[in-house]
């Protein structure tokens, strides 16, 4: 693979284990093809039928994400243009919709009662938040992101609906909305196709994007938001459908049964401080993650662990581990990063519950390991040749 045909892609001046990274603006619309192929305990790093792994076009260091057949194209058509516009309009002059309005609302609303927490505490209101805040990151990181975005595991559909359903009360919305924009994520990390790309700035990939549907639609290849073409798994199931069309009530009905418990305090703490603090922990993956932390696997994206991110988001921080092995269900590869969601689901296994449970094996990490040292060596020294 020539140098010429690596320029089309986020090229990062990156070298392992740094943690202040100068990013080269190099970067562009293109699509990643994920083509998987599982089994019980790794994957193989090529697909069904490809070439040989030295024969393939691998610029992103990513057993999973194999770049073959791509026809480098810049497209300048009706779409771009408009995503362009989109863009150019900013956050607050472009044209809010709906479904904006409705989130920007509901994100004030729970910051307004987070904020009044410490002025009513009591006892029973903490605790109460404290128990919802690891049922809903365990819906978010167990439920959201490795069983339905990567089925990295399998688990019985009453036990999934549950751990999801747990998710949607972290006011992330529903999990198609949620599982779409994730495999977009992996698919364009960093460019910008990337829903939620750290190139738009710290606050765009933090927050910003969540609220501007039309936009991330656009960004999506979607011709409007909604279609969510990329799971067709999920829309084919009459759980997340009806999850999709009544997220609202939920909430609703949560905040209604903790006011009618225990007053304010409960409103306060168990709705407004606990989502504050889930939905905060889980946007710095996307912002923090991709800006300040450590690199082991020398990928082509900006991820990062963060010791800091890998606590509070119950493992989800080992980020670089994660876009490194996006199939395997352990994202504290080391003894010492710990991973909660990976406890669980190691207790899962033992009782029998979990099933198909993904992991690199040491051959996995070998061959990655190898990828990102040829992939540096040929950035460095300009070498000519196919990795």
């Amino acid at each position: 693979m020539s140098l010429l045909t690596l320029t089309i892609y986020p090229n990062f001046l990156v070298t392992n284990n740094h943690k202040w990274r100068t990013r080269y603006a190099n970067i562009g619309s293109h699509d990643r093809s994920s083509r998987l192929t599982n089994n019980k305990t790794s994957w193989s790093a090529t697909s069904n039928g490809a070439a040989p792994l030295t024969k393939l076009i691998v610029p992103s260091c990513t057993l999973l994400n194999e770049r073959s057949d791509y026809h480098v194209t810049r497209e300048t058509d009706e779409a771009t243009l408009e995503l362009e516009k989109k863009r150019n309009l900013g956050f607050w002059l472009r044209e809010w919709d709906s479904i904006d309005i409705t989130n920007l609302c509901w994100f004030t609303g729970i910051h307004v009662l987070g904020a009044s927490a410490p002025f009513m505490f009591d006892w029973g209101a903490l605790w109460t938040a404290v128990g919802l805040a690891f049922m809903t990151g365990f819906g978010v990181t167990l439920g959201y992101h490795r069983l339905l975005s990567h089925r990295s595991f399998k688990i019985p559909r009453w036990l999934e609906y549950f751990f999801v359903y747990c998710g949607v009360h972290a006011l992330q919305r529903d999990p198609i909305f949620w599982v779409s924009i994730h495999k977009n994520h992996h698919m364009h990390a960093d460019t910008d196709r990337d829903p939620h790309t750290p190139t738009q700035g710290f606050w765009f990939s933090h927050m910003g994007w969540f609220f501007y549907n039309n936009y991330i639609a656009s960004k999506c290849g979607e011709s409007r938001s909604g279609e969510y073409t990329n799971v067709p798994e999920l829309k084919a199931q009459w759980f997340y459908r009806f999850l999709q069309d009544t997220y609202f009530c939920h909430p609703i009905a949560l905040a209604t049964l903790l006011y009618l418990y225990g007053g304010l305090p409960y409103l306060a703490w168990g709705m407004g401080m606990r989502a504050v603090m889930v939905l905060h922990i889980t946007f710095l993956v996307g912002s923090v993650n991709h800006l300040w932390g450590d690199r082991p696997w020398n990928t082509s994206d900006t991820s990062t662990n963060h010791w800091f991110s890998g606590l509070l988001a119950l493992g989800d921080g080992w980020h670089n581990n994660h876009h490194a092995f996006p199939k395997s269900v352990q994202h504290g590869l080391e003894w010492w990063q710990l991973d909660l969601t990976w406890e669980l689901i190691k207790f899962l296994e033992m009782v029998g519950v979990a099933t198909d449970v993904k992991l690199p094996t040491e051959a996995d990490k070998k061959k990655m390991a190898l990828l990102c040292t040829n992939k540096t060596k040929k950035l460095t020294l300009g070498l000519d040749h196919d990795i």
